[in-house]
């Protein structure tokens, strides 16, 4: 039939299909892997093509453009920098439309610590989406509330990967008066039911259940790649390298199929505005550089351009080049390349002791910067 069971393993699974079926006969399954997919009722589909007019995958050239500015970023609150992944771009755009009465859409945990798209609509919820989360962000029904939010005559502001944005600009027939979006750098996403495994194995080895997980924390060491996790009565912190779950997300090996072929994974953004790390901002203008974390702002669009004039006044902020922003950002060129290892990456991820086989290897370069103390870091960097 002609419907969207014929994007296959392109599938994004942002569930813009699910939420635009007339005849609500799309729901999105977890596979072996534990990634979203649709299922297709076949006897009430009625081929009318809607799920493919709102599939990103069919709008690849939907809302592109190139990036026109490119600017350096430090948010000038410090809580609100330390809570973030980088340099709180994206905290401070969503403080901002916060402010104007308007509705904000990012990934956050649950009381699980599962990971969706949730509403915010104050500041109590603002935390809840800071910082990166790294694993697939169930979108749920944040497409329509978003349109719904819109119909409203409400300021809304979207934020995830380019895919998710994407699909919210597929879902809705296009741009909006009152929307803003910022898109996220994106290396490629591993599965929830990967990421729920290494929860309770987690749990096990802390001898009491995780109740806390930031993978991108600054508490111990700055700005950087260090997760933090937290039971009632104990904390751990690790390098993500050194990690079961971090190293195989940094190597990129169990990342979903379409990120091996990602359309988005290029200069030619979706967003109005892209964000992620200043990763060579030590070198490029060590006088904006700060252990609490630089943001890189890639301003897309012109709607974009006045957006970041609105919320400039909460960081602050420095032109640089494009050259200067894509330092140590691969996939702003192109998609991660698929490691031979994903054939077998998933293959027993039912099995109980999936995790412990996970093996971390040497990585001797990664030991000897843990030991190295966090300034003589920063000082190296800036040479």
């Amino acid at each position: 039939m002609e419907n969207i069971s014929r994007i296959k393993e392109k599938c994004v699974g942002c569930k813009s299909c699910e939420q635009s079926c007339p005849k609500s006969c799309i729901s999105m399954k977890e596979n072996e892997e534990g990634f979203w997919y649709p299922v297709i009722d076949e006897k009430n589909c009625v081929e009318c093509k809607l799920c493919l007019k709102k599939c990103p995958v069919e709008n690849i050239e939907f809302h592109r453009n190139k990036p026109k500015e490119v600017w350096a970023w430090r948010n000038k609150n410090d809580e609100d920098i330390m809570r973030s992944a980088s340099g709180g771009a994206a905290d401070s755009a969503a403080k901002a439309v916060l402010q104007m009465g308007g509705v904000v859409y990012g990934a956050a945990y649950d009381e699980h610590l599962m990971v969706s798209h949730i509403e915010v609509l104050d500041d109590v919820e603002r935390k809840r989406i800071q910082s990166s989360k790294y694993v697939q962000s169930d979108l749920k029904d944040s497409y329509m509330k978003a349109k719904q939010r819109l119909l409203e005559g409400k300021i809304v502001l979207f934020t995830g990967t380019p895919c998710q944005i994407a699909g919210l600009y597929a879902f809705l027939g296009g741009d909006q008066k009152n929307l803003y979006t910022v898109d996220l750098i994106c290396h490629g996403v591993p599965s929830p039911k990967f990421f729920k495994k290494y929860l309770e194995y987690q749990s096990k080895q802390m001898a009491d259940r995780v109740i806390y997980f930031n993978f991108r924390s600054k508490d111990k060491r700055g700005w950087g790649t260090q997760y933090l996790l937290k039971t009632k009565t104990k904390t751990k912190t690790k390098t993500l390298s050194l990690d079961r779950y971090g190293t195989h997300f940094m190597d990129g090996d169990c990342y979903r199929e379409s990120c091996y072929q990602c359309g988005y994974a290029n200069m030619s953004r979706v967003g109005d505005l892209t964000v992620g790390d200043f990763w060579g901002i030590a070198k490029s203008h060590p006088e904006i550089n700060s252990p609490k974390g630089v943001s890189s702002v890639f301003v897309n669009t012109e709607k974009g351009k006045h957006f970041f004039e609105m919320i400039q006044s909460f960081a602050e902020v420095k032109e640089t080049t494009l050259e200067e922003g894509m330092v140590k950002q691969h996939n702003l060129i192109s998609p991660t390349i698929r490691p031979c290892q994903r054939d077998s990456f998933y293959k027993t991820i039912d099995e109980p002791d999936f995790i412990e086989r996970l093996r971390v290897g040497l990585r001797l370069k990664e030991r000897i910067k843990g030991l190295i103390p966090t300034k003589i870091i920063q000082k190296l960097k800036s040479l």
